[in-house]
């Protein structure tokens, strides 16, 4: 085990900020995660895992390249370095499949998605689902990112002078209608209260307990579990969904019996009578080039509900973050502002604005370094293999936490500064993994980041956020990065 250098984090690990406190020097001490010093009792790991993973890592494993530990019988590495990275998600990705505690924790509410199948299943979904994920369907689905965004905007606008609001859960909202109307059309606004319904539910519900961590068989573990409801919770929407499913398997058969249709993605096609050509009929009719076969009504099913719970959620919590930091930094929200106003002068982005809102963009990459929503991902190798000299067997858990590799100060020089230059030149491979890395990088990339960015440029144009003095704010590990205790800020209307 190699340790490059020691950084001090230290006990303070929730910024509070009192009236007055910002000035000219921009060095604020940013939001981590709350530990005790020195090393953690058997119980106290277990609460944490429970609570929040990334109060689990001690100060030292920022810098560490692979940290070897046992929990109990169990061996568990942390591979923290991006060759054995590399290793793991691309060279010798055959070898490594998705942890049995992360299918156990998803599976019952997600089903098998791209997020928890494996081998032929997840490789034919990838080849069936990756159309609706070009480029030319990202592109149409900007008008409805800010569409939604402007939503937001006029209910703000009629709010008095300096109020406040939970800009996370304004996020949640604004990326849950974006996707309902991509993935729904018309139908987006029923099923969004359904959705928030489950989610919310869901996420309280999946806690792996000591039997899951030890890899106890899933029926012993689900004895003494309290996530018997996880499943249930989405039993509304699955109602919602399958009806919408039929719906769409009746579209997509009368545009057969009527020829093709040129409709674009995300957009109701034209005409009386036309069928939907949202995502969810696009799932539907969808067949795999290679086998010429689609998706059964479950498999789509778990398909929305995964584009759902990654595809929502995760762009939310980058853009609430990136919201904290910039109420943190004047200078870099200066910055952007100026950005905006040279690009955009007030009008609402497009998606061929992209290009030119570099600094848009490199904030956003600059926050998800920090704060990456994906914080760890969980592999189980299948046969015996060898990362950095370590030899790992089968049965062993092995992490790969964006929240340690992003802090690494051998790879980000002041890791713990907040700094969108960073990002004026692409970083290593491998250094920079807030979607994943290797074949089973995030389908919705390319979609997440245009989302954000859109989202971004329409609201800064018009509001900047200040944090509500006082309030505490701690990121927290659960499936996604999270403030802990919610971000209250307060409006302040640009006056241009």
């Amino acid at each position: 085990m190699r340790i490059k250098r020691k950084l001090r984090v230290g006990r303070l690990s929730v910024i509070t900020l009192k009236s007055g406190a910002m000035n000219a020097i921009e060095t604020p001490r940013l939001a981590f995660p709350i530990r005790q010093d020195g090393p953690l009792k058997f119980r106290q790991f277990l609460r944490l895992v429970r609570e929040n993973t990334l109060a689990t890592y001690p100060p030292e494993a920022f810098d560490e390249d692979i940290i070897a530990g046992r929990l109990l019988w169990r061996r568990r590495f942390i591979i923290n370095e991006p060759r054995g990275i590399r290793h793991v998600l691309l060279d010798n990705a055959a070898n490594y499949r998705k942890s049995e505690l992360t299918r156990r924790l998803l599976e019952p509410g997600l089903g098998r998605g791209l997020l928890t199948s494996e081998g032929e299943t997840w490789r034919r979904h990838r080849r069936i689902m990756a159309p609706a994920f070009d480029r030319r369907s990202i592109e149409s689905y900007a008008p409805v990112i800010t569409a939604v965004a402007h939503d937001l905007l006029e209910k703000w606008d009629a709010l008095p002078e300096r109020s406040e609001i939970d800009v996370g859960a304004a996020m949640m909202h604004t990326t849950l209608h974006i996707i309902s109307r991509a993935m729904f059309s018309a139908n987006s606004d029923e099923i969004v209260d359904v959705v928030e319904r489950g989610v919310g539910r869901y996420q309280m519900a999946v806690r792996p307990s000591l039997l899951d961590l030890l890899g106890f068989p899933a029926w012993i573990a689900n004895l003494f579990s309290r996530r018997h409801g996880s499943a249930a919770a989405f039993d509304e929407f699955d109602q919602a969904v399958d009806e919408l499913i039929e719906s769409r398997a009746r579209g997509s058969a009368l545009g057969s019996a009527h020829g093709p249709s040129h409709a674009s993605a995300g957009s109701p096609a034209s005409g009386p009578g036309a069928p939907a050509k949202d995502l969810l009929a696009r799932l539907v009719a969808a067949r795999d080039a290679e086998t010429g076969g689609g998706m059964t009504s479950q498999e789509v099913r778990d398909e929305v509900v995964t584009i759902f719970m990654a595809g929502h959620e995760t762009t939310a919590q980058a853009l609430t973050w990136t919201w904290y930091l910039l109420s943190l930094h004047p200078s870099v929200e200066a910055r952007l502002d100026e950005e905006l106003r040279t690009v955009l002068d007030g009008r609402t982005p497009q998606y061929g604005d992209i290009a030119n809102l570099r600094y848009t963009r490199m904030a956003i990459e600059e926050t998800m370094r920090l704060y990456p929503p994906a914080h760890t991902m969980a592999r189980e190798p299948i046969a015996v293999d060898y990362v950095l000299g370590q030899r790992i067997s089968p049965g062993a858990i092995v992490l790969i936490a964006p929240w340690l590799l992003h802090r690494k100060a051998s790879l980000w020089p002041d890791p713990h500064r907040f700094d969108p230059d960073r990002f004026k030149t692409e970083p290593p491979r491998f250094c920079y993994i807030p979607f994943g890395a290797g074949q089973r990088i995030c389908i919705g990339a390319a979609f997440a980041m245009t989302e954000a960015i859109l989202i971004l440029a329409t609201i800064a144009q018009r509001y900047r956020f200040n944090l509500k003095p006082g309030h505490p704010i701690e990121p927290q590990g659960l499936i996604t990065l999270r403030p802990r205790y919610g971000m209250p800020m307060t409006l302040e209307r640009r006056r241009r």
